[in-house]
């Protein structure tokens, strides 16, 4: 049986998918069956009468995983608001026992299977019962946290780690995606890894390219994955 790491971050739009992407492309160049899964997805992209996750279409355009999208992603909802309000409107009722299926089925494949959030720790999956940091917890997994690098950062990053230690939940490292250098990203990481005491696992330089040749050498030069999974594991 496999492990699994679950990929959360600050807010909508910090980099997850491109992170998570990343992560998948280092472990299957260290000869790792790795695979991700994204357990509910909004704004889904049409083609022809149904929607696929975008999350997951550019992972597998990235990396050539063999698994069909429906195992990769449990719900894929249209409208681009939070799981639990596109939900609602497709009167479409998550179920987070088939979520946890789900994740268990690539678990039972794959060496690793990277899980990734919508949004931050407190978006809900389930209006007033059930949010992102439920199921990290039911799914009993080690948390990376992606963060931006600029203005900002330091109390979303923070009061993230806050509230998860809150919740009981263990985030391992810090990945903070965008990185221009500008003069005050450097004091943000270096405030953010001193009041939570968690270590900056990774910093990604910001991607202006979409050559995947591009792509995927600053994944190399920038993902220590030997360091993630001594955090980890």
């Amino acid at each position: 049986m496999g492990k699994g790491i679950f990929i959360a971050g600050t807010d909508t739009d910090v980099g997850k998918t491109f992170i998570t992407a990343g992560l998948n492309y280092s472990f299957r160049k260290a000869n790792y069956k790795c695979c991700s899964y994204k357990p509910v997805q909004s704004g889904g992209i049409k083609k022809n009468t149904s929607f696929i996750p975008g999350d997951i279409e550019f992972i597998k355009k990235l990396v050539p995983i063999d698994e069909p999208y429906e195992k990769m992603n449990c719900y894929c909802l249209k409208e681009e608001v939070s799981p639990h309000l596109a939900a609602e409107l497709e009167d479409v009722e998550i179920d987070t026992k088939k979520i946890i299926e789900g994740f268990n089925y690539l678990k039972e494949k794959y060496h690793y299977t990277l899980v990734e959030g919508a949004g931050g720790l407190i978006v809900p999956l389930i209006r007033d019962k059930y949010y992102i940091y439920h199921l990290i917890k039911d799914l009993n997994l080690p948390v990376l946290l992606v963060a931006r690098a600029g203005v900002g950062t330091i109390n979303h990053t923070v009061l993230t780690c806050e509230f998860a230690k809150h919740k009981g939940i263990n985030i391992k490292g810090i990945i903070i995606n965008g990185y221009t250098k500008d003069f005050c990203q450097k004091d943000n990481i270096d405030i953010i890894a001193k009041i939570t005491g968690i270590p900056i696992v990774c910093v990604m330089p910001q991607i202006k390219t979409d050559d995947f040749s591009d792509i995927k050498n600053c994944y190399k030069e920038h993902i220590d994955l030997n360091k993630i999974l001594n955090l980890c594991f």
